[in-house]
């Protein structure tokens, strides 16, 4: 059964893995003309790990990632509120990961495309519409590459293209689209020895909406991905 997923992110990448585990065969659309290692960090908790380390890829985690083992939340001046374990440390059976989202994007990425062939991942495909067929879907995409209309026929259609997703749009014509809550976020890396005993997620701050969240990543793992290039054009 061919499945046409939308979508190049983790979520769309972690589908056709999974997908493709269990027999069906998955190609991958993603808008952006490359696939950049792009963001900052973002914690993986054990039921995700779970996921991924039944794919098999508990040994990339290993080499990208960081294990957490407490969660400490702090006052403005530094004082401990509360602490509590993550993890193994909490009693899972699988850690949680700090990871950096490009770091876990390029290892995903390097799966799909050595389980699924080189051309599992379509670049440069922006998602039009799709319709219903009497075989099963068919999903329309502009190449950004050319200008020219692209058709990929499939049996069933994942829509793993983000919050203002144009599948579920279709889907859901009435529904509004995201609207944001009034809280700024301001997100980035900084080189630092370690951050306390350096698997420690720090939460601190006084009134709610003006507080800092620190997590270590590891930020000394490379990655490659054959046949990547490095044109972050999107």
């Amino acid at each position: 059964m061919r499945v046409t997923v939308v979508g190049g992110g983790i979520a769309g990448l972690t589908c056709a893995l999974s997908l493709h585990a269990t027999g069906f065969e998955p190609q991958v659309c993603e808008a952006a003309r490359t696939v950049e290692a792009v963001g900052v960090g973002i914690n993986l908790l054990p039921h995700a790990v779970r996921e991924l380390s039944e794919l098999g890829l508990d040994g990339e985690l290993t080499s990208v990632a960081l294990p957490p083992h407490r969660l400490s939340y702090r006052d403005r001046t530094g004082e401990v509120v509360w602490e509590e374990p993550l993890g193994r440390a909490a009693g899972y059976h699988w850690p949680q990961y700090s990871v950096h989202r490009g770091r876990l994007q390029m290892l995903l990425l390097a799966a799909v495309r050595e389980r699924l062939g080189p051309d599992s991942v379509r670049t440069g495909l922006l998602f039009r519409r799709f319709e219903q067929t009497t075989g099963g879907v068919r999903a329309h995409f502009l190449d950004r590459s050319n200008g020219l209309p692209v058709v990929e026929d499939a049996d069933v259609l994942v829509g793993a293209d983000g919050i203002d997703s144009a599948v579920r749009t279709q889907l859901y014509p009435d529904e509004s689209t995201a609207k944001g809550n009034g809280v700024h976020m301001w997100r980035g890396v900084a080189p630092h020895p370690h951050v306390l005993d350096g698997r420690t997620i720090v939460v601190a701050g006084g009134t709610p909406g003006a507080q800092a969240t620190v997590a270590q990543v590891n930020t000394h793992a490379s990655w490659t991905v054959p046949g990547r290039t490095t044109d972050p054009a999107r």
